[in-house]
């Protein structure tokens, strides 16, 4: 399952894309705030927006995202040195039917820069200016530019990320990887059957593997785990959101 559409030899590429979760709001920890966006089935977007249009007034709400990254599933130590060991893994196609998409990353001062400004202003100007189409793209459009170059220094394209604009809603079936440290694998899974079986929420039953595991382990992890996941019946993923 390393690699990109079935092809095990494009290891620099996924099908995946992953959100590691932080420290902070809503608990001071990383693994009760991963717990309770799978326990809530939704991953909600930070208060601030993503993208080039994120601080225009008017339209600043519609610019808040979910972020996830598609650095390949054995080489997430970047992420896991900003953020945490707990992430949650979909499967792109996934995301894409949910809207979200990669974020294009345009060069300050770039011709497609100053293509992208005029059209922000034209749909500011415009007399229904919160309808304009413009607003479905520009929260996947970054800009980046460096101090010598630009009025900041903003380079993020070593996270290689996909955005979701608003809330993502999911089912335990649309979760294809939980990332934990090795030490609690065993007591996630307890919790998960446990809730299942005293019906107290969902149960994730993918494969869950540890960040920091070698990549020859997260592939066998991957291979040994995915024929045990349990498929879930007609209609049920749908029926549940």
């Amino acid at each position: 399952m390393l690699g990109y559409q079935a092809n095990s030899q494009w290891r620099d590429m996924s099908d995946f894309v992953v959100h590691f979760t932080r420290p902070g709001p809503p608990y001071d920890d990383a693994y009760q705030n991963m717990m309770s966006i799978l326990g809530m089935r939704t991953l909600i977007p930070g208060a601030e927006g993503f993208g080039i249009a994120r601080r225009e007034p008017s339209v600043a709400e519609r610019q808040r995202s979910v972020c996830f990254s598609e650095i390949p599933l054995d080489q997430l130590g970047r992420l896991v040195e900003r953020r945490s060991l707990y992430g949650i893994a979909f499967r792109k196609s996934y995301v894409l039917s949910q809207g979200g998409g990669p974020v294009w990353y345009v060069q300050y001062g770039s011709p497609a820069h100053l293509a992208m400004k005029q059209q922000l202003q034209q749909a500011l100007a415009a007399p229904d200016a919160s309808r304009e189409p413009l607003w479905a793209m520009t929260p996947f459009v970054d800009i980046q530019g460096d101090t010598h170059n630009a009025p900041y220094s903003y380079r993020f394209d070593w996270e290689r990320e996909w955005r979701v604009p608003g809330l993502l809603r999911f089912t335990e079936y649309d979760v294809a990887v939980l990332f934990l440290p090795e030490e609690v694998h065993s007591v996630a899974r307890d919790f998960f059957a446990w809730a299942v079986r005293e019906q107290a929420g969902p149960g994730y039953f993918c494969p869950v593997l540890d960040p920091r595991w070698s990549p020859e382990r997260i592939a066998q992890a991957l291979a040994d785990e995915s024929a045990d996941v349990p498929r879930p019946l007609p209609g049920r993923d749908r029926a549940a959101r």
